[in-house]
């Protein structure tokens, strides 16, 4: 990441600043993928492929405590009136923030899932300009965020609120969403730690739909190993059920799942060292099989090797713990 520090007169035009900050990040990619599949899906990167990356971010802390911020990515930095994909507009103080722009629903950074619910279904963030206040006080971090209406940019819709906090030794997660463009959901999670495991209760409530659910989760580690078992009743349809056993010693890592919907797999990761490692998998109920392997080459540079078969179906193109694509891929990434 590249610095630069200049004076504020010269980058913001807030009265009272010290001093602002302006940094640039960025990654590229340069890859190639040879896959049967005749249809490329909408994340399928299909022959030769490359992508750069850019971003920029500002900030300046002023005189009477507040720090003023903007991110952006450079190829939306043009974003008109009513689309700010991609750029984000912050003014903080130690406890309280304004966000505008392209940031979280206050109800999906609060919420705190237990296992497999339907009925949690809180929507994300996904190309719509938000504007978002948070506040901790007390123990509680809560925020409130509304959608800027597209249309009419004076018009707010969608009352998103999260809170957190924790009381003793149990951490709770509250969220609720309103009816407008998605379905009004309520929830409400609590966890903790009890003879050496940790457990998690939920309730999810979707108005809307008139369905709720109720979830338990208990993850108990033994040595290296972690066993995760969670069960969630469902008004609608049948109940929800997964049991994870993961086990992870030295270089090696190994996780087994399988859920109520008869889905498994078994994957396993490597650590040769030098910067190599290792990975494999038999996944999606057994229609997917993969193997893969980086190589660090330093400065922030990665060699990706992969190659995946598969009889499952995916439109994002992404298969195993680290979204490798179909077919053989060959791949250089670099972050900068």
């Amino acid at each position: 990441m590249k610095k630069i520090l200049l004076a504020s007169a010269s980058i913001v035009a807030f009265a009272g600043a010290a001093a602002a900050e302006v940094s640039f990040s960025g990654s590229a990619v340069l890859g190639y993928n040879d896959t049967d599949q005749t249809l490329a899906t909408d994340d399928n990167e299909y022959g030769f492929y490359g992508e750069i990356n850019l971003d920029v971010a500002l900030s300046a802390e002023l005189d009477n405590g507040l720090t003023v911020s903007a991110s952006a990515d450079v190829d939306e930095l043009d974003a008109g009136d009513a689309d700010f994909g991609g750029v984000t507009l912050t003014i903080a103080s130690e406890t309280a923030s304004l966000v505008y722009g392209d940031t979280e629903f206050a109800a999906v950074d609060a919420w705190a899932g237990v296992g497999s619910m339907d009925d949690d279904g809180f929507a994300e963030q996904d190309g719509e300009t938000v504007l978002k206040a948070t506040v901790a006080f007390g123990g509680v971090d809560a925020a409130v965020s509304y959608i800027v209406d597209a249309a009419d940019m004076s018009e707010l819709t969608d009352l998103s609120i999260g809170a957190t906090t924790t009381l003793g030794s149990v951490d709770l997660s509250v969220a609720y969403q309103e009816e407008d463009t998605f379905n009004e959901i309520f929830g409400i999670s609590a966890a903790t730690s009890f003879a050496g495991a940790d457990v998690a209760f939920g309730y999810a409530m979707d108005n809307t739909a008139d369905d709720s659910s109720i979830g338990v989760e208990v993850a108990y580690p033994f040595g290296p190993v972690t066993a995760t078992a969670s069960y969630v009743m469902e008004d609608a349809g049948e109940d929800n059920w997964d049991i994870e056993v993961a086990y992870a010693e030295g270089a090696l890592a190994l996780t087994v799942y399988t859920d109520e919907s008869e889905d498994y797999g078994l994957e396993a990761e490597y650590d040769l060292g030098n910067g190599i490692e290792l990975a494999a998998g038999l996944v999606d109920a057994g229609d997917t099989t993969y193997v893969a392997g980086t190589y660090d080459l330093g400065g922030g540079a990665e060699l990706l090797v992969s190659y995946v078969d598969t009889d499952a179906v995916n439109d994002d193109d992404e298969y195993g713990a680290g979204d490798y694509q179909e077919g053989a891929t060959v791949e250089l990434s670099f972050d900068f």
